[in-house]
C-alpha cells in the first residue's frame, strides 16, 4: 500500500509541475474586484440551490438558522499562490467562542458568522493527508479562463457531497451522534495547527444547552483543555466559563 500511495504521489506531483509550468506560462492573475463579479456569477446561485441564501458580497455564502440553532456555512478560503478553495460546515447561535483577548463572543449575527463544526471539501482534505487526490478541489486564480473552468469542476463534484453533508447533519441530534463519532475517529490535522475551538468544545455545549447531561458537558470541556496547544490561556478560560455558565462552576 505504501508503494502504491508513492507511486500515486510522484504522478501528482509531477502534474501539479506541469500545471505550474502552464500557470506560469498564462499568468493574467484575476483580482478582486473581478474575482468577486465571478463569484456572485457562478458561486453564489449554487450555493442559493442547497439553501445558502445569503452572500456576504466576498468569501462567505450562509443560510438562515433553522428552528435548532444551526446555519449552514461555506467559505472559500484563499491559498497563498493563486487560488484557494472551499471549506464549510455549521455555526450555532447557542455556542460562543473565546476571541483572541479571550473574549466569549456568539455568532447569531451576520457580522459575526463562523464555521464552528468545519469541513475542508473531500480533494483538499485528501491532498492535505496524503500529498496526492484527484478530486478536483482548487479554484484557480491564474486567468479568468481558468477560474471559470475550476469553479465549474470544483462545484459539479463537490456540491452534491455538501449537500448531503448539510442534510446530514440539520439536528441538533444529528450534530452530535456525528461530533462524537468525528471525537473518536478525528481526520488528519498538523500537530503545530489547532482551531480556537474543538469537537469537544461544541459537545460540551450542546449536552449542556440542548440535553441538560452536565456529566458529559463537564467530560467534553475537560478534554478540549486537555487538547489545547497554548496552556496559558487554559486558567483564563475556565475562570470565564464558570463565572458565566452555571453548568461549568465545577470545572477543573
Amino acid at each position: 500500500m505504501k508503494i502504491i500511495n508513492k507511486i500515486k504521489e510522484f504522478f501528482y506531483r509531477r502534474k501539479t509541475l506541469n500545471e505550474i509550468y502552464d500557470d506560469i506560462n498564462t499568468l493574467d492573475e484575476v483580482l478582486l474586484e473581478k474575482r468577486l463579479e465571478i463569484f456572485k456569477e457562478l458561486i453564489t446561485p449554487k450555493f442559493a440551490e442547497i439553501g445558502l441564501n445569503n452572500w456576504d458580497g466576498k468569501y462567505i455564502w450562509y443560510s438562515d438558522f433553522n428552528s435548532d440553532g444551526i446555519r449552514n456555512v461555506i467559505k472559500y478560503e484563499v491559498f497563498r499562490y493563486f487560488g484557494g478553495s472551499f471549506s464549510y460546515g455549521n455555526c450555532y447561535d447557542f455556542i460562543p467562542t473565546f476571541n483572541n483577548k479571550n473574549e466569549l463572543r456568539y455568532h447569531k449575527s451576520k457580522s459575526s458568522i463562523s464555521i464552528l463544526d468545519y469541513k475542508k471539501i473531500d480533494g483538499w482534505q485528501e491532498e492535505y493527508e496524503k500529498n496526492y487526490t484527484n478530486q478536483p478541489y482548487k479554484i484557480s486564480t491564474v486567468n479568468e479562463m481558468k477560474l471559470r473552468n475550476s469553479i465549474q469542476s470544483v462545484l459539479n463534484y463537490n456540491l452534491p457531497i455538501i449537500k448531503n453533508w448539510f442534510i446530514a447533519n440539520n439536528t441538533i441530534d444529528k450534530n452530535l451522534q456525528n461530533i462524537l463519532i468525528k471525537i473518536e475517529n478525528p481526520e488528519f490535522e498538523y500537530d503545530h495547527i489547532q482551531r480556537s475551538i474543538s469537537n469537544d468544545f461544541i459537545v460540551s455545549f450542546i449536552y449542556a444547552l440542548k440535553k441538560k447531561d452536565y456529566q458529559n458537558t463537564l467530560k467534553h470541556m475537560k478534554n478540549h483543555f486537555k487538547k489545547k496547544l497554548f496552556q496559558e490561556d487554559v486558567e483564563k478560560q475556565k475562570i470565564i466559563l464558570k463565572e458565566k455558565f452555571d453548568f461549568f462552576s465545577k470545572l477543573q
